[in-house]
């Protein structure tokens, strides 16, 4: 636990940021490896943590012995941290003003006795950088995930529902150790797998279908992120020349990714190849993004990304084409920039397979 905090402080000493108000439950579970209603407030050498009557006791058996001040606040988070920067006298606070809405903004302006600053994106290009442990649950995530998907495969034939495959899957995942779903569960079949991020419904599938499925689980509260095609039944020409075409340009991404490599340079290396065939155009959306203890968590392999990627991130390796009301396919991988080079983290396979 104390690593990450410890990590965080060191950043706030080399800017000569006096103090941070940590308030969003992200950074917090971040900071402490404890999920809860709750406010920080972290120096450079020290750090307090607000939570109240629901999860004290937890909190006091979780921060004992940490070196972290705990303190009970039933009456909300405002008055005890506004006491607590009067008796330290802080010149200023610096407040989250990526995840802080202008009306928690202008409350906490007017509670404390003073003033704010934006932390800017500090603590979100810390959580980019994975430590080992991190790495670790997110690979024990993809594993749940592949174990969960392999046990599907037989029940995905024609007559069964987008929905009824959903519920199957999620009774796996956790019957097979999930602590969570990184997001809602996505099966899409035939005409609806043209759309990338469409809703699972009553459709029940075809033999001839394409099924995509974009899926993902946590373990300590990291996320992964997978997507798999298959072909139901048999596949079309058309079918395996588009598949083929996705893989090629998912394949091309993963090679071009690495330190120091952006994520628009990232993303055409990918896209090129799609632009260069018959489907042109039908790769509507950016190449991957990075996952943490949110699944799309800042940074973005895009077009219009200027993103710069650096040892410890984890990338999702995610090209698609869609051809609206016919048929969609996308292929997701995670990689991680390991310090000895770029480790796929996802094993199912990705070879077409014919259900």
């Amino acid at each position: 636990m104390m690593k990450k905090l410890n990590r965080f402080q060191q950043a706030l000493g080399q800017a000569g940021i006096p103090a941070a108000l940590v308030t969003w439950g992200t950074s917090h579970f971040y900071l402490t490896d404890f999920f809860a209603s709750a406010a920080m407030v972290v120096t450079p050498e020290e750090a307090w943590y607000f939570t109240d009557f629901r999860t004290i006791e937890a909190a006091e058996s979780h921060f004992a012995g940490s070196g972290v001040h705990l303190t009970r606040a039933d009456q909300g988070f405002m008055p005890v941290v506004a006491e607590l920067a009067a008796g330290l006298e802080f010149k200023w606070l610096a407040v989250e003003d990526h995840t802080l809405t202008v009306s928690q903004y202008r409350a906490w302006e007017k509670a404390l006795p003073c003033p704010l600053r934006d932390l800017g994106g500090m603590l979100e290009e810390l959580r980019h950088v994975k430590l080992p442990e991190e790495v670790q649950c997110t690979i024990r995530a993809q594993r749940i995930v592949e174990k969960s998907l392999h046990e599907l495969l037989p029940l995905i034939r024609p007559g069964v529902t987008e929905q009824e495959l959903v519920a199957e899957l999620v009774y796996r995942f956790y019957r097979n150790g999930a602590q969570g779903l990184a997001f809602p569960v996505i099966i899409l079949s035939g005409p609806n797998s043209s759309l990338p991020h469409g809703f699972p419904g009553n459709r029940k599938l075809c033999s001839g279908d394409f099924v995509t499925l974009d899926i993902g689980v946590k373990i300590g509260g990291y996320c992964s992120d997978m997507t798999r095609t298959f072909a139901l039944g048999h596949a079309t020409h058309e079918m395996c020349q588009v598949y083929d075409l996705v893989l090629q340009a998912q394949l091309a991404g993963i090679r071009a990714i690495a330190p120091g490599r952006t994520g628009h340079d990232t993303d055409k290396a990918a896209r090129d190849i799609i632009d260069a065939s018959a489907y042109a155009g039908t790769f509507g959306h950016g190449l991957g993004h990075s996952v943490g203890l949110v699944c799309h968590d800042g940074l973005r392999a895009a077009q219009n990304s200027r993103d710069v990627f650096s040892a410890g991130n984890i990338i999702t390796m995610e090209p698609g084409i869609y051809l609206p009301g016919q048929l969609g396919v996308r292929i997701e991988d995670m990689v991680w920039l390991s310090p000895e080079g770029t480790v796929n983290l996802t094993e199912f396979p990705k070879e077409l397979m014919v259900l």
